[in-house]
């Protein structure tokens, strides 16, 4: 099989390792997500609770000891949460780049192994003297033995010296910036991500302290 069949081959199962990653990247963050939710919620529910207390209790010096506990307590829980989740996503994303690789490289060896296919080809047709035209004196001196090819072969980083199909060439050179600019992508927008989650968070915990001081703590150092 040709590379550039190989190619199209494996064009649907690359597409199915994106969904597949995707999926999972998303169902990630939804859980996550859901988790810090919940756990807003749930501080939202301690917070409406100690208001009711608030209006009950002549000395508010426990109160406030409590009010500070559960938002500091809130800030760790939500910072800790996306820790997790970036550990998360970056074992996915770890995972992902590597199948790709992988499937990249499989492309590259069946390159390389049709390279060493054509040149044994063409050692044993020098032998033979029955080449239709005469090849460069440098690319002639590759092909004195089988072992000097197969070391040549095996070292070079110039394989248009023998000849291959340029859409091959072009499959690969498309194939790996393909899979640069996806992964460079994927981890930029989890950068970004994380960043906006993190500040997200402080400025929730900000605005919780400023509410709980201006509603109930005026006095609160």
């Amino acid at each position: 099989m040709q590379i550039f069949e190989a190619g199209l081959t494996q064009h649907t199962q690359r597409q199915n390792e994106v969904e597949c990653f995707f999926t999972c990247f998303q169902k990630a963050m939804a859980d996550n997500q859901q988790r810090g939710a919940q756990i807003v919620a749930d501080f939202e529910r301690a917070r409406r609770q100690v208001m009711a207390e608030m209006q009950q209790a002549a000395d508010h010096s426990l109160l406030k000891v409590r009010v500070r506990n559960e938002i500091m307590q809130i800030r760790d829980t939500l910072l800790t949460l996306e820790l997790q989740l970036v550990a998360q996503l970056e074992d996915i994303i770890k995972d992902f780049e590597r199948n790709i690789t992988d499937m990249c490289r499989d492309l590259e060896n069946h390159h390389h192994e049709k390279v060493l296919d054509i040149a044994v080809a063409t050692l044993d047709r020098v032998a033979k003297n029955e080449l239709e035209e005469d090849l460069p004196d440098d690319v002639h001196l590759l092909f004195v033995d089988k072992d000097t090819m197969i070391s040549t072969v095996n070292a070079s980083h110039d394989m248009h010296l023998l000849k291959i199909d340029n859409r091959e060439d072009e499959l690969l050179t498309q194939l790996n910036g393909w899979k640069s600019a996806l992964m460079k992508s994927i981890h930029d927008d989890e950068v970004k991500r994380n960043r906006k989650r993190i500040s997200e968070i402080h400025k929730y915990v900000d605005y919780t302290w400023d509410q709980l001081e201006e509603t109930l703590l005026p006095d609160f150092q």
